[in-house]
């Protein structure tokens, strides 16, 4: 039987990060030609599958929303009759693309937002849950623009609009995890110490075996100090103070809740 790892985090927060230390420690993203190809916002890569991107796409629309304007749900919206057609699709892509594998897994930050839909296909996925503090994602975010992700572009405020964010897509993974087993992986760590934060990964997917002195030193390389993305400045710390993300990362980071 075939394990299932999902890695949940607002987009700038590590996902891919996680994501690559999972790849070296063995665990499948699907075939490489249906991942998102890297550029300049991730040169080392996104492990994102791109039918997954698209199913979370069309599920947030129907449920009247987007990934920069996270929908209202009501209780059960998971199980309408509505959605089955994306059911089948997302059912597809698992069991070709993914399920293939001993130990998978997907990456997408809008699965924060579905992960309940995602539940019901996979009812024993692993989430690992992302954290970065809320000023850097939001610095990073905003730059995505400056990158030319017409998204981003298109924002008025992409600063206060990544804050807002975080706090959504971080309360719904959250949410949705509560009572489960999940691990936190705050980005500070994974690039402070990587072959600490790199075992506990190997040891929450079932693959304690594989975090080899071998896989130790391509997880150092991989996560050299360059992979962190630009802090935020002082005018964005200002503007951003009393924001309630900060409030939440400091009781993430305090209670490893």
């Amino acid at each position: 039987m075939s394990r299932a790892i999902c890695v949940l985090g607002m987009m700038r927060t590590g996902t891919s990060a996680v994501a690559g230390v999972l790849e070296l420690l063995g665990v499948h993203f699907g075939p490489t030609d249906q991942l998102l190809e890297p550029n300049m916002a991730n040169p080392t890569g996104f492990w994102e599958h791109k039918g997954i991107i698209a199913v979370n796409d069309e599920l947030l629309a129907r449920l009247g929303g987007a990934w920069h304007a996270p929908p209202d749900v009501r209780d059960g919206w998971e199980v309408e009759r509505e959605l089955d057609d994306l059911r089948r699709r997302a059912a597809a892509i698992i069991e070709t693309d993914l399920a293939t594998h001993d130990v998978w897994a997907w990456k997408d930050p809008r699965t924060c937002l579905t992960l309940p839909f995602w539940r019901r296909l996979v009812p024993d996925l692993l989430p690992v849950v992302c954290l970065r503090r809320p000023v850097e994602t939001a610095q990073s975010f905003a730059e995505l623009g400056e990158m030319g992700w017409t998204a981003v572009e298109r924002l008025e405020q992409p600063h206060e609009t990544a804050l807002d964010l975080w706090s959504r897509y971080t309360t719904a993974a959250l949410e949705h995890t509560q009572g489960r087993a999940r691990l936190l992986v705050f980005y500070d760590e994974l690039l402070g110490d990587p072959l600490r934060e790199s075992h506990r990964l190997a040891v929450f997917s079932g693959l304690p075996g594989r975090h080899s002195p071998k896989c130790q030193e391509a997880i150092r390389e991989f996560l050299r100090p360059g992979l962190r993305h630009p802090v935020a400045t002082a005018d964005h710390r200002d503007r951003s103070a009393e924001h309630p993300a900060h409030a939440l990362y400091a009781r993430l980071l305090r209670e490893r809740l």
